[in-house]
């Protein structure tokens, strides 16, 4: 039995379940109305933090490319990494995207009402 959720998994499955919302979702159902709604409420929770691990990476590949190391990925006058920074830009604004059309199907995520503070719980 794996200790971890992801150890059963080969290094090329783990790469796209990190960076890829679509491959958890291809794996859940979508028969029934309600598989449709679950899947939309798992996209709305997470498909923002598989957004951010590509604007970081969007990020980091400006930064290098602009970067005094920058010159080592230029190819006949033309940086290499400029094109690589758009497509992961636009991945990412894509998983926003997906999120935002979740949002749209399964409603605001609920919200935990308020809690009543105990003055007596304070520590002095």
């Amino acid at each position: 039995m794996p200790q971890k959720q992801y150890d059963d998994l080969t290094a090329g499955q783990w790469l796209m379940a990190y960076w890829f919302a679509h491959w958890h979702l291809a794996r859940m159902p979508k028969a029934t109305a309600d598989d449709r709604l679950r899947r939309a409420v798992w996209c709305r929770d997470y498909c923002n933090r598989f957004a951010a691990r590509w604007f970081v990476l969007a990020l980091i590949l400006l930064a290098v490319q602009n970067s005094p190391l920058g010159f080592l990925f230029v190819i006949r006058g033309l940086p290499v990494l400029i094109p690589l920074f758009l497509l992961t830009f636009a991945i990412a604004i894509g998983h926003l995207a997906w999120q935002l059309i979740a949002q749209k199907k399964a409603g605001p995520p609920e919200i935990d009402p308020p809690q009543d503070w105990d003055d007596d719980d304070r520590d002095n």
